[in-house]
């Protein structure tokens, strides 16, 4: 009974939606998800190691502060810059999303190194975790589960950067398209593009970010 009633709603739905340029929409979504990707592989990259490499050291102190004030400054309020620099670009959108991205990713890992117990971190030096290869056989893997979470929260700002920037800039993309559709109201478009938005992000969820989570709770549980 209730796959007749979901068939009926899916049908339902795909009438009412009749209407939408999927083709658009495909092409839309793929660009704020390729621009997504790629600033979140950067974000990834750069915070984490940097995490990494500051975490341990006498430099966490005074530098946990500077990231702090820097993380609270409103990401919006840098696009001018970033527009000045790269221009009404793909790269620029990128970018900017990067400096929304990085701070979650930054923030867990740096926790998640300071808040380590104390025994944990005598065993990693007493098995000779020094070095550079204190980073890859202790520190990478005691933050791997921070690193999950910072990638989710940093994933939701991320959607907000690389949209909001693309409705700014006007440039084409998922932001750019339902700015378009809003301009005629409440429209098919704009409901098809923000259920596809939904969908894309309950999938991710469920298919990436909660198997590994479960994983690295199994893996590295302390």
């Amino acid at each position: 009974m209730s796959g007749i009633i979901g068939a009926v709603l899916l049908l339902t739905a795909f009438g009412y939606l009749g209407g939408v340029t999927w083709v658009n929409l495909g092409t839309a979504i793929l660009l704020t998800t390729y621009r997504l990707a790629f600033a979140y592989g950067i974000a990834l990259v750069l915070g984490s190691t940097i995490a990494l490499l500051v975490g341990w050291s006498p430099l966490a102190e005074l530098l946990f502060p500077v990231f702090d004030v820097l993380q609270n400054i409103p990401s919006f309020a840098l696009i001018p810059l970033f527009i000045y620099f790269f221009g009404f670009t793909s790269e620029m959108i990128i970018l900017f999303a990067v400096s929304s991205i990085i701070w979650p990713i930054l923030f867990a890992v740096l926790t998640a190194i300071k808040s380590a117990h104390t025994d944990l971190n005598d065993a990693a030096t007493i098995f000779g975790a020094r070095g550079l290869r204190r980073i890859h056989y202790y520190l990478a893997p005691l933050s791997f589960p921070a690193i999950l979470t910072g990638s989710i929260v940093g994933i939701a700002i991320g959607w907000e950067a690389v949209i909001g920037a693309e409705i700014i800039t006007n440039i084409a993309g998922f932001g750019n398209y339902i700015r378009e559709a809003s301009s005629l109201g409440i429209s098919q478009a704009m409901i098809a593009g923000t259920f596809a938005i939904l969908v894309i992000v309950f999938v991710l969820n469920r298919l990436v970010w909660a198997p590994l989570l479960a994983e690295s709770s199994r893996r590295y549980a302390e």
